[in-house]
């Protein structure tokens, strides 16, 4: 399944960038002016859901252009994010990729992300560590966040993105008055997994769905970062705050939640 599972992330990701390169026909709106589709999400998702339903029949599908859940109850669970980063694909920013997650038994087991431009493939098996293009990879030891790289995302409540809301104007404010952190968004989870291998130094975030989270948190996880929520919790599906960080830098970053009293 793993190979698989690679194979097909890489074939959606050049249908994408076929998509990409030839400039973006359609651009419709669905919960919000931030939360967009595109014919080639479409594309991509129908192709992901094929090939997954003739490989794998009796597996549960679950895709974010797909209105409800394919065979429900499987023991294993294909969640996909065929363009995440759909903003920046539209507008023609080469930042976005293909995301797919798999779920057997309620747990992340496999997590992949497909960065078709440059031909980068993150991948991750529980347990068993996370990869970039064939290389194991892990976070960086960053002791302090001033002048750390982070990225931050915080949405209002307009769509279906966007929770904790009150909770992450706290942090923001505490980000940008009490450090000297590098804050940069750049839309997409694929920033996570540059994380993942020691580029970037903490995420801070509001604003995901389930097959936004589920790859990157695992492909994090398995990098050495911690995973939580903006409490302090161990991550779990259907929560849209996460923080990712290496062990040393999060508590700092969950410091800066703590004047938030509620």
């Amino acid at each position: 399944m793993q190979e698989f599972l690679k194979q097909t992330i890489q074939e959606a990701g050049a249908i994408a960038k076929g998509y990409f390169d030839n400039g973006v026909k359609s651009i419709k709106t669905k919960s919000s002016v931030g939360d967009l589709v595109t014919e080639a999400d479409v594309a991509v998702s129908e192709f992901i859901v094929e090939k997954i339903k003739k490989a794998y029949p009796d597996h549960t599908i679950f895709s974010e252009e797909v209105g409800e859940k394919i065979n429900v109850g499987g023991e294993y669970e294909w969640v996909i994010d065929p363009i995440d980063g759909t903003r920046n694909f539209a507008n023609g920013i080469p930042f976005w990729c293909t995301i797919i997650a798999v779920v057997r038994n309620g747990e992340t087991w496999l997590g992949a992300v497909y960065n078709a431009l440059s031909g980068d493939l993150f991948f991750a098996e529980k347990g068993k560590g996370a990869f970039l293009n064939g290389n194991k990879i892990s976070v960086n030891n960053t002791q302090s966040l001033d002048h750390a790289f982070g990225i931050m995302a915080r949405a209002n409540n307009a769509g279906v993105y966007g929770d904790y809301i009150e909770r992450y104007r706290v942090f923001a404010v505490n980000l940008t008055t009490k450090t000297d952190a590098w804050v940069c968004n750049h839309a997409t989870m694929l920033i996570t997994c540059h994380l993942a291998s020691g580029g970037a130094d903490f995420f801070a975030a509001n604003a995901g769905l389930d097959w936004d989270y589920l790859a990157p948190a695992l492909i994090a996880e398995e990098a050495g970062a911690i995973v939580t929520n903006s409490y302090g919790e161990p991550w779990t599906r259907g929560r849209q705050d996460i923080i990712i960080a290496n062990p040393d830098l999060h508590p700092k970053v969950m410091a800066l939640f703590e004047t938030y009293n509620a």
